[in-house]
């Protein structure tokens, strides 16, 4: 009758141990994922352009070009001209 309990007991186990190996990859890459970003938030994009080039921050949007996510910030200069710029979100460089 143990033999039968200890049976179960391991099946069991070894039946769950793959859903935990994928639950395990997917946080895996998820952190991974979050690790890699040096821009995270709308907000923390729009304070790195206002910090680099100054001005009024308009409007953010978020970005995604080949795989690579970024955001689109659209401010008004200290002298009234308009423009947009992209910040990787990986990198956290400027694009005109």
């Amino acid at each position: 009758m143990r033999i039968i309990v200890i049976l179960i007991i391991l099946s069991i186990t070894f039946i769950s141990l793959p859903s935990n190996a994928k639950d395990q990859n997917n946080l895996s890459r998820y952190q991974k994922n979050a690790e890699t970003l040096a821009i995270e938030s709308p907000q923390q994009a729009a304070r790195l352009v206002q910090n680099r080039i100054g001005g009024k921050v308009l409007k953010v949007s978020k970005q995604k070009n080949n795989n690579r996510v970024g955001y689109k910030v659209k401010l008004i200069t200290e002298d009234g001209h308009i423009i947009s710029v992209l910040v990787d979100a990986h990198s956290g460089r400027i694009q005109k």
